[in-house]
């Protein structure tokens, strides 16, 4: 197999994982500015809840960037900067 190939498909592999990292981090911060609605009584915020949701957007989010970092450099490795 052609080496261009092989990372041209690694690339698009990491980009589609990237971007179902992005749809589950902004359905997290949906999710979390739904909870601490501003309105709602700070003692009906479940804590639970909130720690679990910013634990997995922190998460998510450094796989994300790490992602786009391996994407970076793969496009490097092409020439596509």
């Amino acid at each position: 197999m052609n080496e261009r190939l092989m990372w041209q498909g690694q690339k698009q592999e990491k980009a589609l994982k990237a971007k179902e990292l992005e749809l589950s981090v902004d359905d997290l911060r949906s999710g979390i500015r739904i909870e601490l609605n501003p309105h709602k009584p700070i003692g009906e915020i479940n804590h639970e809840l909130m720690s679990q949701k910013a634990f997995e957007l922190a998460d998510k989010l450094i796989q994300f960037n790490a992602l786009n970092k391996e994407i970076k450099a793969i496009n490097k490795s092409l020439g596509v900067e």
